[in-house]
């Protein structure tokens, strides 16, 4: 378990390194990318190599509909053509699999497996124990906050540690007071059983900015949206 927490950690942490404009094109990439038909192709694949027969069978798509898709998807490294073992005249020559790198695309079942393990983990420790489980998240999740700069550059940092996490914000400001408001959650499904998540983001962003943060997330929306306020006084 400890090794799983630590490679996630340093997956977040290179990802929190990046530059934020990078990964929210990367998100948008990806959005595209699993909404239409070619994440269609990708979820065939998903479930075993297929030619292009296959695919045009299944998805009641043109060859030439599943040829583009995958020469784009063959051209960004998320699959790869092989040769078919004992392919005779007129069949088809190649099968296409999915790349190592695909595997971080495909949906899994996370959201399920979170909701889970934070049941058992506030059943196993009590509600004590549960708080401190969470403020660790806060802590590993925060890592070292600037010590140095302004508070706008702490604010920056902090949209692109949120944006790592999937929690896209934008930033409204109204007199002293500070909201971060996105359009959507990183963990839509799961905030309605388990609204200490929002807490946990809360946390990270007091600790990033240094000053106290309310979630004032609407988790009741068919699609739950983050929001957190902030009042600054004197520190902005």
């Amino acid at each position: 378990m400890v090794n799983i927490v630590n490679k996630a950690e340093c997956v977040l942490t290179s990802r929190i390194d990046g530059d934020k404009d990078d990964i929210v094109a990367n998100q948008h990439w990806l959005r595209r990318l699993l909404a239409g038909s070619r994440g269609r192709v990708l979820a065939e694949l998903r479930r075993a190599p297929a030619t292009i027969n296959d695919l045009t069978a299944r998805l009641a798509l043109s060859a030439n509909a599943v040829r583009s898709h995958l020469a784009a998807l063959e051209r960004d490294g998320i699959v790869v053509p092989e040769p078919r073992q004992g392919a005779g005249v007129g069949k088809p020559a190649h099968l296409y699999r999915l790349t190592a790198e695909a595997q971080a695309l495909t949906p899994k079942a996370y959201d399920a497996m979170l909701g889970v393990v934070l049941d058992a983990a506030r059943d196993r420790t009590g509600p004590d124990g549960y708080a401190a489980i969470l403020r660790g998240a806060v802590d590993r999740l925060a890592g070292e906050p600037r010590t140095s700069g302004s508070f706008d550059e702490r604010l920056a940092d902090t949209r692109a540690v949120l944006a790592a996490v999937g929690a896209n914000v934008e930033v409204e400001r109204d007199g002293n007071t500070l909201r971060l408001r996105g359009a959507d959650c990183p963990l839509a499904s799961m905030v309605a059983q388990h609204p200490e998540l929002c807490g946990v983001l809360a946390g990270v962003i007091a600790r990033r900015l240094g000053v106290a943060v309310n979630d004032c997330c609407d988790r009741g929306a068919t699609l739950p949206r983050c929001c957190f306020e902030a009042t600054l006084d004197a520190v902005a």
